[in-house]
């Protein structure tokens, strides 16, 4: 009795696994071999296009760098030349008031002088970060010490104003001097 029970079983299981059985058909293989022909053309395409895609992607950053960089440049150098010409401007405009002596022009001119050479050095120091060569540097490194080059070009700028400005409030404040001291000699 108690074989019956494990024959049938047995026998049942049987009947169900050879439904199971991979049945072959020339068509259906045809089909999937086509299928996954396809399938492998399809990923070397997109591999082909990532490919691409990622040279694409290097050569727009490498066009966004230099132009970020040409940007700076540009800018540095505008930024240079209108130091240069404060200071030259500047200096004539102290030295036309006929209220410093030939010693606090000579001071006064060196202070100009100093500004400009801060803002070609500065400027130097950019144009050799260019050349590359100097650095071993990547884009990103090289634009933050462009922006920091500008902002330090920026501020001799402001320098050079700031100088302007108190030595022609200084000659102002001694012509008043001088106009009051000769109306009371009056």
């Amino acid at each position: 009795m108690n074989k019956l029970p494990v024959t049938l079983t047995l026998i049942f299981c049987f009947q169900f696994t050879s439904a199971q059985l991979v049945v072959s058909d020339p068509q259906a293989n045809a089909a999937l071999m086509k299928q996954i022909s396809q399938g492998v053309k399809t990923v070397e395409q997109t591999a082909k296009t990532v490919k691409l895609l990622k040279q694409t992607k290097e050569m727009y950053d490498n066009i966004n760098s230099a132009l970020q960089t040409l940007e700076y440049i540009s800018d540095m150098s505008a930024t240079t030349k209108q130091i240069l010409q404060n200071s030259g401007t500047s200096l004539k405009e102290i030295q036309a008031t006929d209220m410093f002596s030939n010693k606090e022009m000579r001071d006064i001119s060196k202070q100009f002088s100093a500004h400009m050479n801060r803002g070609n050095i500065i400027l130097k120091v950019a144009n050799d970060l260019m050349k590359g060569g100097i650095f071993k540097m990547n884009d990103a490194e090289r634009l933050t010490l462009l922006k920091q080059s500008k902002q330090e070009l920026n501020e001799a700028l402001v320098d050079t104003r700031i100088a302007r400005k108190k030595y022609l409030r200084v000659a102002e404040k001694r012509a008043f001097n001088q106009y009051f001291k000769q109306s009371l000699n009056r």
